[in-house]
């Protein structure tokens, strides 16, 4: 929890209205400001204003309102905004006198709630703000002012304290009220633990575990299911293969059908084919006659055509003269027209016609649909006026709406009283029989409680033995220097295992497969080898210069020697411009030179690969000398830590050397022996110590529960006397409710009785509500309806009224046009009938010249036939078209005779197929017959399987259940201790004396609270723990500085700022122990600096500003000039002339 601002006025000395903003500069940039001001200027009071802001009151005053308030005010009020788990929220507190006069009483306070994320108020009234505030930060005022006030000054006392004086000044610091807290966790701790024993016994109660015998037989069943289930599964297996045999057999059998019939189909055709190529081998003659025929064919062709045309023409001509008629003359000027021009014209005329149609359809349309809108809208208006006159009665609803609800809670309420009536009944019964039972129950506790004190002797005797003279202290104290001691020996151990490894003095496995140890090379000697090399290898260089330019002097001879010839004597060269050519007559020798130059290459690079080698040779000797040294170094230092742990735990000796591992590793293990001896001890103390305290806290729970059910006894009987009163107010509020609900029931069933409705059962009130809401919403909804749909209807009647005007008007356009396309139209006929007479007659003449023309060619073919086979065309068109397909006829018939052979063969590998396939069948039952064997043995399996399947889950159930059981019993049992436990720590409780009480409390807090402290002095310093040691005189408290080797010293030898720091994490450890868990980051501490130096104070605000690095924000309350310097961020409270402060913010 973190405060964002406050917004507070007129709280106690501070006048007037303020505010402070945290989420702002400056206190946005550091962890911790000042709050300064005189005495008495009104510094307190702004934690005043968070507590009044939050909770509604103040830690200082009982009445805050009367007390807070500035005098001669008349309203104060404080508004606090915080944020919780990225959650913000408002709180706010407002007082003030009644008509805003100083001198009236005050109201009431009011106070509101409000989550600032979406606005949403949570609470209204002090006592819902209260809890709510309780509730979202896990802290009641109590613990608030305890986390967000850090009591650093109460803790510094106590730390200075003696030992029998902390923890009553602890139990000051935290309020008494630590007493109840305890005791009430213990209770709600016992009743927790006794709950979840009764659910586990009830869980464990109604587990279904069936009974060993019938389990038992159900397994036996699931053994025999199972087997007859493999018989029945062999049996179905094998009249499957019956069947699957016999259905070969028949489908063999059809398929060689089949094959018959199509082989001899196939043999068929062949024939035919085979008779039609007979048949052309005779008539190869009329090839002679194909050109002629052919020429006949065309010109039959073009006369077909012709007379198709004609016939097309005739018919047009037919429907010209059959649409113009008889008693229509042709017009007046037809010579004078064409036909392309009366197309145009028509086209023209036809386009306006269409365009107005397209119009008038438009209108004519729209027309149409705005009437059926009319229509549509006209019956929905009639059946919504008919649906209003029917539900008349629903309009009462609008003004008077029955009160249903305040009659459900009424009939609640008187519920409610019956019921409290009823219980208070059965309340006096159970007080009567409580008594008898408390009387017999004194009796069996007393019983209890001898048989405790009998063992307890016993037990304290047998602890005696164990311990030998000895306390617990005494052998937790052994138990940790012994613990201390196997440390230290452990530690010792280690050295010498990492000596050893440095020197290589012990033997290893693995070191076998080790890599080479490194030659001890002189790094001066090697320095002076490789300064050799590299001399050697300049001078080889130089030669290998020479050499390359020997090889260029030859390459250019060679490459001059076929220009030599031509070099006269007495005329210049073309070179060089001398005029004696001494080679020309005398050639220079040629050497080899480019073998010597790859020579001295090879030879430079041996030397450069040989210097990097002794380079590598030398980095590698220089790194070996430095890790030995370094070693060695390591040696000395690792030999003097062990030695001196050696003296340290007295085991020197001759025979004790660190390079002995095996004596080593005997003593540590001799060392750890005694360690678990000591702690076995120590548990079994414990464990006996622990009996013993359960049997003491026993006895005295028997004693307490004794006592307590004779107070348990008076209490029931001082109740029982005083059962009249409270039976006479529970009969006159049960009166009074019945007179209450009587009269608002008869009020709501004549509101009813006119609705039609009844009245409604107890519990039906919600749906009567819900039904006549619904009714209401109808009725509001059926009248504006009405009202929209006679607005509508009026304006639909007047677009169909302008769409009638718009359609007249088409209509007579349209007349007119139709008359000038008819007139055109017999124009155009006309013409056409001319022009189609014309096209007919030359046809006819056309068609008559190619008839002459078919006859002569049809007599020339015929006298070319005399003498031939052939007697007519029909024939020897026939012929020619076989001819013309001969060679497709032998192919066929050559495929049709494959296919035969094809067939045949295919035919016999059937038939043995089937002969293999009845030698396989065993069975003489006919296919019906394996089918119903089939069937009875499926279905047989069927119910097998699923019973075998049922047994199978029952089994499974059984064992989870069972298992389920089996951990449910381990769990009851883990409980039953923990009930147990639980209920004898609250029983000892209820019965433990006062002071013993109080001081068990105590030191539970005293051990939260230290546990808490180090878990902050490890985040604040990370140097000084406090630690409890134990005394018979109160709670002794040291003070371990781990810079100091974990020494221990005193809480009064600490300086002031070493104080300072160790009580404020005592106080920071409260303020997390006060707030559940829940981090409250804005803390206040209230003076405390006025007796620091100045080095100590910078301590104590360097302390302070790192809990920034925690989220903490921390105001400094203080008077003092010194400590209000030292701080970035303050908040000044300045005294007015009339003696009020005023708050000022100064950075």
């Amino acid at each position: 929890m973190k405060i964002l601002n406050i917004h507070f006025k007129n709280i106690n000395s501070l006048e007037g209205e303020s505010r402070i903003d945290f989420e702002q500069s400056p206190f946005s940039d550091t962890g911790v400001f000042a709050i300064t001001g005189p005495n008495g200027s009104g510094k307190s009071s702004i934690l005043d204003a968070i507590t009044l802001g939050l909770y509604g009151e103040t830690f200082r005053f009982d009445r805050p309102a009367g007390h807070v308030m500035t005098q001669h005010t008349a309203e104060c009020f404080s508004a606090i905004e915080f944020t919780l788990n990225k959650v913000k929220y408002r709180s706010s507190w407002h007082a003030q006198r009644r008509d805003a006069n100083p001198e009236s009483e005050l109201t009431p306070p009011e106070m509101k709630l409000t989550r600032l994320s979406d606005d949403e108020v949570l609470a209204t009234t002090a006592q819902q703000v209260c809890a709510r505030i309780t509730e979202i930060t896990g802290m009641n005022f109590r613990n608030f002012t305890r986390s967000i006030l850090l009591a650093q000054g109460d803790f510094a006392a106590f730390l200075n304290a003696l030992d029998n004086e902390r923890m009553d000044i602890l139990e000051k610091i935290i309020s008494a009220d630590i007493y109840e807290d305890y005791r009430n966790e213990v209770n709600e701790k016992a009743a927790e633990a006794q709950q979840r024993l009764d659910y586990l016994k009830q869980d464990l109660s109604v587990i279904p575990i069936m009974e060993p015998g019938k389990l038992e037989a159900c397994e036996h069943d699931l053994i025999d299911f199972t087997d007859q289930t493999t018989e029945l599964r062999e049996e179905q297996s094998d009249l499957k293969q019956q069947q699957a045999s016999l259905q070969n057999v028949l489908t063999l059998q059809s398929r060689i059908a089949g094959q018959e019939k199509n082989l001899q189909q196939t043999k068929t055709l062949s024939e035919s084919e085979r008779q039609k190529l007979d048949q052309l081998t005779t008539a190869q003659d009329a090839l002679l006659f194909k050109d002629d025929l052919e020429v006949i064919k065309e010109k039959n062709h073009e006369i077909h055509q012709d007379k198709a045309t004609l016939t097309d023409f005739r018919g047009e001509l037919k429907q010209l003269q059959d649409h113009i008629g008889a008693d229509k003359a042709a017009p007046d000027g037809l010579p004078h027209k064409s036909v392309t021009e009366q197309g145009q014209i028509l086209s023209e005329i036809r386009a306006q016609v269409g365009q107005l149609n397209a119009q008038r359809q438009s209108e004519s349309d729209l027309w149409q649909s705005l009437g059926m809108q009319i229509d549509d809208k006209t019956s929905n208006l009639a059946n919504v006026s008919k649906w209003l006159e029917e539900h008349v009665a629903d309009e009462s609803l609008l003004a008077s709406f029955p009160e249903t609800g305040r009659l459900k809670n009424l009939r609640a309420e008187l519920v409610e009283l019956k019921e409290k009536q009823k219980t208070f009944t059965k309340w006096s019964k159970n007080t009567t029989a409580s008594l008898k039972n408390n009387t017999s129950a004194i009796a069996q506790e007393n019983k209890r409680i001898a048989e405790l004190k009998h063992k307890l002797p016993l037990a304290k005797k047998a602890l005696e033995e164990l311990a030998q003279g000895k306390n617990l202290a005494e052998l937790e104290e052994f138990q940790q220097e012994q613990q201390e001691r196997v440390k230290d020996f452990r530690a010792l151990y280690t050295l010498a295992v990492t000596y050893q490894k440095l020197t290589k003095s012990g033997f290893s496995f693995f070191g076998i497969f080790g890599r080479k140890e490194q030659p001890n090379h002189d790094i001066e000697e090697l320095e002076s080898k490789l300064a050799a090399l590299k001399q050697e290898t300049s001078r080889e260089e130089n030669i290998k210069l020479t050499l390359e330019t020997a090889v260029f002097r030859e390459t250019l001879l060679r490459k001059m020697a076929a220009d030599r010839p031509h070099l006269v004597d007495g005329e210049p060269c073309f070179l060089c411009g001398a005029l004696k050519h001494p080679y020309a007559q005398h050639p220079p020798k040629e050497a080899n030179s480019q073998q010597a130059l790859a020579d001295q290459k090879a030879k430079i690079k041996t030397l450069m690969t040989a210097a990097a080698k002794l380079e590598q040779q030398l980095k590698a000797t220089r790194k070996q000398a430095e890790k030995n040294q370094a070693n060695q170094t390591e040696q000395v230092r690792i030999k003097s830590q062990w030695q001196t742990l050696s003296n340290r735990l007295n085991t020197a000796s001759e025979d004790l050397k660190i390079n002995k591992l095996g004596l080593l590793q005997h003593r540590l293990n001799t060392e750890i022996s005694e360690l678990k001896t000591i702690t076995a001890v120590v548990a079994d103390y414990r464990k006996k110590q622990s009996g013993i305290e359960q049997l003491e806290a026993l006895i005295a729970k028997g004693e307490a529960t004794a006592e307590r059910l004779q107070l348990n006894s008076r209490q029931l009987d001082a109740e029982w006397r005083e059962r009249p009163k409270e039976e006479i107010d529970y009969d006159a509020a049960l009166a009074t409710c019945r007179q209450e609900e009587q009269q608002l029931a008869d009020k709501v069933l004549a509101q009813l009785a006119l609705l039609g409705e009844k009245m409604p059962a107890k519990g039906k009130e919600d749906a009567l509500f819900d039904r006549l809401n619904a009714r209401r919403q109808d009725y509001q909804s059926y009248a504006f309806r009405q009202k929209s749909l006679a607005e509508e209807l009026e304006v639909l009647k007047t677009k169909a009224e302008h769409c009638q005007v718009e359609i007249t008007a088409c209509n007579e356009k349209l007349e007119r046009y139709n008359q000038q396309l008819q007139s055109e139209e017999i124009v155009g006929l006309h013409l056409a009938l001319i022009e189609k007479q014309k096209l007919i007659a030359d046809k006819e003449q056309l068609i008559a010249k190619q008839e002459a023309e078919l006859d002569l060619l049809k007599r020339a073919l015929q006298d070319k036939m005399q003498g031939t086979q052939f007697t007519n065309l029909h024939e020897l068109t026939e012929v020619l078209e076989l001819l013309q397909h001969q060679p497709e006829l032998e192919r066929h018939l050559a495929e049709l005779e494959q296919e035969i052979d094809a067939k045949t063969i295919d035919l016999e590998k059937s038939r043995l197929e089937l002969e293999a396939e009845n030698a396989l069948v065993a069975t003489e039952l006919s296919p019906e017959q394996l089918d119903a064997q089939l069937k009875s043995v499926t279905e047989k399996l069927a119910i097998a399987g699923l019973e075998t399947q049922r047994l199978e889950q029952l089994l499974n159930e059984q064992k989870q259940l069972k298992q389920k059981a089996d951990a449910i019993l381990i769990q009851l049992q883990d409980q039953e201790e923990i009930a147990r436990l639980c209920g004898a720590e609250a029983a000892q409780i209820a019965e433990e004396s006062g002071m013993a009480f109080r001081r068990r409390v105590q030191q539970r807090v005293a051990d939260r609270l230290l546990s808490q402290t180090n878990a902050v002095l490890e985040k604040v310093s990370g140097r000084y723990y406090l630690r409890q040691m134990p005394s018979d005189q109160g709670l002794a408290l040291e003070v371990e500085d781990t810079y100091q080797d974990n020494a221990r010293r005193l809480p009064k030898t600490l300086s002031g700022g070493e104080s300072f720091v160790v009580s404020l994490a005592l106080a920071l450890g409260l303020s997390e122990l006060a707030n559940n868990g829940k981090s409250v980051d804005s803390l206040f501490l209230d003076e405390g600096f006025g007796n620091l130096d100045s080095e100590t104070l910078y301590t104590v605000i360097s302390t302070l500003e790192s809990l920034q690095t925690h989220g903490k924000t921390v105001g400094v309350i203080s008077h003092v000039e010194g400590v209000q310097k030292r701080f970035k961020a303050q908040l000044q409270v300045v005294k007015k002339p009339n003696g009020m402060g005023m708050l000022k913010q100064v950075s």
